[in-house]
């Protein structure tokens, strides 16, 4: 994976919130809607995640490849992570925020049958090596149109830029000489998102929301859901903790993927995560 594929997310991140800036600049700071909202904040969470990984890359010359199921070829499905996240009240109606996490994983398994990667035909009794790098960043903006004393609701558009580094390693009594294919790609996925919260009292504040989009963009078709509902406790102006559940799947199909040895692949992700988490935010 590139390094300057990482850094789209923040710029495109730092572009929107100079847009955002530029728009709201005129208005008059208000802080009326806390603590529905907080003007800013920044979290860090504990996430115990639970990971379904299927990846087949497809040759043009040999047709479908072999599909490969992570958790199946030794890698963990659960699995620990940190996750960031800064959100910005721009206005009572008006709020943005990033999202970033990164999950890698890796394992070695022996495996019986031949598996078809790409131009590549692993046979029997190989030795398979996996590594895989997951990083998502989202950016949303949304609008709240309802927004009363103790309850909000509103919508939104964002987008997920997923970048997915996989490596594939083999080695066995059948092959002469082993060998490694790497394949990355990035893709940027919208979605449409509700969102619902509540104060149940002047400390505890309940929020929920759904998302999805199903899109096409060159050659990259995906379609997502995301889910979360969570609750927090808001100790005093500054702090707040609490617990969430976070629900997501994504299928992306996409083609013309460079791979280390140059050939393009066709290729399809199916990623499901569910995960547990609790947080620290800080309110300013």
């Amino acid at each position: 994976m590139s390094t300057s594929s990482r850094k789209y997310p923040f710029v495109i991140a730092a572009v929107v919130g100079s847009l955002i800036l530029a728009v709201a600049a005129p208005a008059e700071a208000q802080r009326d809607f806390e603590p529905l909202f907080d003007k800013f904040n920044f979290q860090i969470e504990a996430s115990w995640i639970n990971i379904s990984t299927e990846i087949r890359l497809d040759s043009e010359i040999l047709g479908e490849g072999t599909t490969l199921n992570f958790e199946d070829l030794g890698l963990a499905a659960d699995k620990t992570i940190p996750t960031l996240a800064f959100q910005w009240q721009i206005a009572k109606r008006h709020r943005v925020g990033v999202r970033w996490q990164d999950i890698n994983r890796s394992s070695t398994t022996a495996v019986e049958g031949d598996i078809q990667w790409g131009d590549i035909i692993i046979p029997v009794d190989a030795t398979l090596g996996l590594d895989v790098d997951i990083t998502q960043t989202f950016v949303d903006y949304a609008f709240y149109p309802w927004v009363k004393e103790r309850w909000a609701a509103g919508f939104g558009l964002g987008f997920r830029w997923m970048d997915l580094s996989t490596t594939l390693a083999w080695d066995g009594a059948a092959i002469e000489e082993g060998g490694r294919s790497t394949a990355a790609a990035s893709a940027p996925l919208p979605y449409l998102y509700f969102e619902y919260r509540r104060m149940f009292s002047d400390n505890w504040r309940f929020l929920t929301g759904l998302g999805w989009l199903s899109v096409k963009v060159g050659d990259i078709d995906g379609t997502q859901w995301v889910g979360h509902v969570g609750i927090e406790y808001l100790a005093g102006k500054r702090w707040a903790f609490g617990a969430g559940f976070n629900l997501a799947t994504v299928d992306v199909d996409w083609a013309g993927i460079e791979t280390d040895v140059g050939n393009l692949l066709n290729g399809a992700l199916t990623w499901d995560i569910n995960d547990f988490s609790v947080l620290a935010r800080v309110r300013f």
